[in-house]
């Protein structure tokens, strides 16, 4: 599985460690079992927005992945596919950013987890599509879930 920045901080602000360290256990031993990776964008928005929990999943061991040529490409071929030109990205569809980290599940065959919202429904323009909805495109073909999801179907119980 592979975190996109969105859901690793809400893992973060919504779970705090100190309230929550089963949980953060768990987190801790898929990372180490290379059951969760992320993107090098997405860990760069991380450390942005949250640096402490940067740090944190840097210091467990988080495998982060680097930008390749096939990535990069793939990346420009799903651009294509929804329409968007040149840098003309819609304010409320995916960005280049998020682009890339789909293009990157992808390629790796993963789970992409991402707290970003779903469209029950989808804009006429696919370039107002957001994660989930590019995730879903036949094209595409990434299977996209929320933490929540992939806490319930674990069949993990934290005490």
């Amino acid at each position: 599985m592979h975190f996109d920045a969105s859901a690793i901080i809400h893992a973060w602000d919504n779970y705090p460690i100190s309230n929550f360290p089963p949980f953060w256990n768990w987190i801790e031993v898929e990372i180490q079992h290379d059951n969760f990776a992320i993107c090098e964008i997405a860990f760069d928005e991380v450390k942005n927005k949250s640096p402490e929990c940067a740090e944190w999943i840097k210091n467990k061991g988080i495998r982060k992945i680097s930008l390749s040529e096939t990535i990069l490409v793939r990346a420009t071929e799903f651009k294509g596919l929804l329409g968007i030109l040149s840098e003309n990205y819609h304010s409320g569809g995916v960005g280049e950013n998020d682009l890339l980290i789909i293009s990157t599940a992808q390629i790796e065959s993963a789970l992409l987890l991402t707290e970003e919202s779903r469209q029950n429904i989808l804009p006429n323009q696919k370039r107002k599509y957001k994660i989930p909805a590019v995730c879903g495109l036949d094209e595409v073909g990434v299977i996209c879930k929320d933490i929540r999801e992939v806490i319930g179907e674990s069949g993990v119980v934290f005490q």
